[in-house]
């Protein structure tokens, strides 16, 4: 009867040993509405990071900025109530207007978290390894190229002196986060979780600003295109359609302009904060998203106005073609 258990124990921690390797793999999150990647490439550069229990997301849209991360993030389980997935890695890219992030969470910190001549390694892997391809359309090629360089800081993490720390034993990342507890104790562990949240605000802030900006700027060359076709309205369309385009593009440039005034002042309100609290950091970033979003609303404006031009044109040529058919019947 004995030796009866002795192999059913025998035989289920053989079970559970066989089932280890598939229950630490991660899950990849492939976003991409256009069907620009190729899901099978990203697959196969993001196999290493899945075999550490990584999970990967990836999103390419057309349209999107830090706010739309966030909510996809939130969406896929990869964000709650403000904190990161442990073992979470996103990489996101907007292509109109152009953007492009990354987010871990704390158990990739070692790799990606830590400064390199004074810009954190996450960074130059969005700025090294995923922007370059991306003017260029290589999508694919740009997120694989970022999914294994942070393969690569993960099994060698960088140091901030330049020196490299091999990480020989992946597993070990349990017993130094209690090494670390026990030595730190419980002060240290809030602290570094206060340091942690504080990191992500300005994080946030830093993106929502700057999402903001380069929508701005966007608009502002979409509507010195627009003034520039507006000099030729009078001549090219009925008195009715120019009054007509005359308003819609006055309206979306006024709404424009309020824009603008208010992009300039929350960053100027933010600047009173000698040392911004982390309400206030919160605040300021929320104010960033509702003019991000007013943004959205005078880009919408202004598309209506280029396809009225555009419908405007379509039926000009379609004129002479009527009255040349017209004439050979």
């Amino acid at each position: 009867m004995i030796r009866v258990l002795l192999r059913l124990v025998a035989a289920a921690f053989l079970l559970l040993l066989l089932a280890t390797p598939a229950l630490a793999q991660g899950r990849l999150v492939i976003t991409d509405p256009d069907s620009l990647l190729d899901r099978a490439a990203l697959e196969r550069a993001a196999a290493p990071l899945l075999r550490r229990d990584a999970e990967v997301a990836i999103y390419l849209v057309d349209e999107g900025g830090a706010s739309d991360f966030q909510n996809r993030l939130t969406r896929d389980g990869l964000l709650t109530n403000g904190a990161h997935r442990t073992k979470m890695i996103a990489i996101y890219v907007s292509t109109n207007p152009r953007y492009s992030a990354i987010r871990y969470g704390d158990g990739w910190n070692a790799a990606l978290d830590v400064s390199l001549g004074g810009t954190k390694n996450y960074e130059l892997i969005r700025t090294q390894s995923l922007n370059p391809g991306l003017s260029d359309g290589k999508y694919t090629t740009s997120f694989a190229t970022a999914l294994g360089a942070i393969e690569a800081a993960i099994a060698s993490p960088p140091s901030p002196n330049a020196s490299i720390n091999v990480d020989t034993v992946p597993i070990a990342a349990g017993g130094l986060t209690l090494a670390a507890a026990a030595a730190g104790g419980v002060v240290l562990v809030r602290r570094r979780r206060a340091a942690k949240t504080r990191a992500e605000a300005e994080r946030q802030h830093k993106e929502a600003r700057e999402g903001v900006a380069t929508m701005i700027t966007s608009l502002g060359q979409r509507f010195r295109n627009a003034d520039e076709k507006a000099r030729f309205d009078a001549v090219s369309y009925a008195p009715v359609d120019v009054e007509r385009l005359k308003r819609a593009q006055a309206a979306a440039q006024a709404r424009f302009a309020q824009v603008q005034t208010q992009f300039d002042d929350v960053g100027e309100q933010f600047q009173r904060y000698a040392k911004p609290e982390l309400a206030q950091i919160n605040a300021s970033t929320a104010a960033y998203d509702q003019v991000r979003a007013l943004a959205d609303a005078v880009a919408q404006e202004l598309s209506a106005v280029e396809q009225m031009r555009l419908d405007l044109d379509a039926l000009a040529r379609q004129a002479p073609e009527e009255i040349a058919r017209a004439k050979k019947s």
